[in-house]
């Protein structure tokens, strides 16, 4: 089984709830398949695993897709502009921002400067 979920570098929040989501509908779809093979009674298996697939969707699609997109964008640039650490990282693929990420976020531009090659250094 091939486990998927999205990674969001700079909203480790998301993430987690992208791995959860992706979790939670992996066990539902796998309910919604129990739910048909185990119960005796065909009305209440067949109701049964339409909810759980449904919730398998809602899990997958809304939540461990589009939601998590929409948090990890929020949730980033804040923790760009709070987080010394998580700026380090962003400014390290997006060397060219270092002034804009400077400006935003006085703790990172305390602890890190440029060097002679572009790249963000600790400072002395």
């Amino acid at each position: 089984m091939v486990f998927y979920y999205r990674n969001y570098p700079y909203s480790t929040k998301a993430t987690m709830i992208s791995v959860l989501a992706n979790i939670g509908g992996y066990l539902a779809g796998i309910g919604a398949v129990v739910a048909v093979a185990m119960i005796e009674n065909k009305v209440l298996g067949i109701a049964l695993c339409v909810v759980l697939a449904a919730l398998a969707l809602f899990l997958f699609i809304y939540v461990g897709r589009k939601l998590t997109d929409q948090l990890a964008e929020k949730w980033s640039e804040e923790n760009i502009k709070t987080k010394a650490g998580v700026a380090f990282q962003y400014v390290l693929t997006h060397p060219d921002e270092y002034d804009r990420i400077a400006a935003l976020n006085p703790d990172f531009a305390q602890k890190y400067e440029l060097n002679e090659k572009g790249r963000p250094v600790r400072r002395k």
